[in-house]
């Protein structure tokens, strides 16, 4: 029991942490936000493993490594509020941070699914990950609307500025799930010719 409070009390806390981390990330130089990234991607896997037993592969890491790097980076070259190709960049970076991070979600949503015993076909989990991740995009657009409204931000450009994010968070979402449904069944074809009974 007090093992359990104490990792819901480090998870919290953690969880927090990236909370601030996410507010503050729209005003934060490329530099700082690297480090700083790259110190919370090192923070969580070394929970997981000790904490949880759980060794979070690099492309997770790698892929939400990116998916800030596609903020900071706008930031950084000053392209919010500029076209980027036939869309805005915040249009962009919204799809692009989406597709990154959700492989993330499938992976963590996959091995809570294996830990509790509950099997589910691939299909299924990156389903209702997709369905996580997207509440999470909703809880990053409150955090906006938070910090326009009590931290003198500037993040919502017009009325239609959040539904209109979570409307290209979505596209990026299912794009990302799709893919690493693609990746895996790929990865299965190869691996079951790979076991295919050779002949004489």
């Amino acid at each position: 029991m007090r093992a359990r409070l104490g990792h819901g009390i480090l998870s919290g806390a953690f969880g927090a942490g990236v909370a601030f981390f996410l507010l503050k990330l729209a005003y934060t130089q490329w530099l700082p936000g690297t480090l700083l990234t790259l110190a919370l991607l090192a923070a969580g896997s070394v929970y997981a493993q000790r904490g949880w037993g759980v060794r979070v592969p690099w492309w997770v890491l790698g892929s939400l490594f990116l998916a800030v790097q596609v903020d900071l980076l706008g930031n950084h070259f000053h392209m919010y509020g500029r076209p980027f190709g036939p869309v805005q960049y915040d249009e962009f970076a919204h799809m692009m941070g989406s597709a990154l991070t959700v492989p993330a979600f499938i992976w963590a949503f996959g091995q809570i699914m294996h830990r509790q015993g509950i099997t589910l076909s691939r299909g299924w989990i990156a389903t209702l990950a997709v369905s996580l991740s997207f509440s999470a995009a909703a809880i990053y657009e409150i955090i906006e609307l938070w910090d326009e409204r009590y931290f003198g931000g500037r993040r919502i450009w017009s009325p239609h500025d959040c539904p209109n994010d979570l409307q290209w968070d979505l596209g990026g979402k299912i794009l990302g799930a799709v893919l690493v449904v693609l990746l895996w069944r790929g990865r299965d074809a190869e691996r079951s010719l790979r076991d295919a009974p050779r002949g004489s």
